[in-house]
């Protein structure tokens, strides 16, 4: 599958609805990226799952590891922290010249 491009994630979190960019770029099954401008890590692309750990600062500063199935220019997952686990879902948004 591809998940290459940049796409609007919204966590729905206990404070309401978070949006932030993700992009990325697949090489095989490993993912390279950023999330909210910060570079992912552990990032993996196995046939339609995603997997990936991320900083966030908001609502606090922690890493967050998520899976995700992806669905052509849409995916759904789930956020996990140490203490906390949030849904979202994510939008691969149109690049200039290629619109979705």
């Amino acid at each position: 599958m591809n998940v290459d491009g940049t796409w609007q994630l919204t966590m729905l979190t206990g404070g309401g609805e978070e949006t932030v960019e993700l992009v990325l770029r697949s090489a095989g099954e490993t993912l390279n990226g950023t999330f909210d401008g910060r570079p992912i890590s552990e990032g993996e692309l196995r046939g339609a799952e995603v997997t990936f750990t991320a900083s966030i600062t908001s609502p606090l500063k922690a890493k967050i590891k998520c899976a995700a199935a992806l669905d052509g220019d849409a995916m759904r997952g789930e956020a996990k922290a140490i203490f906390l686990t949030v849904p979202f879902t994510a939008t691969r948004m149109p690049t200039p010249g290629n619109p979705s």
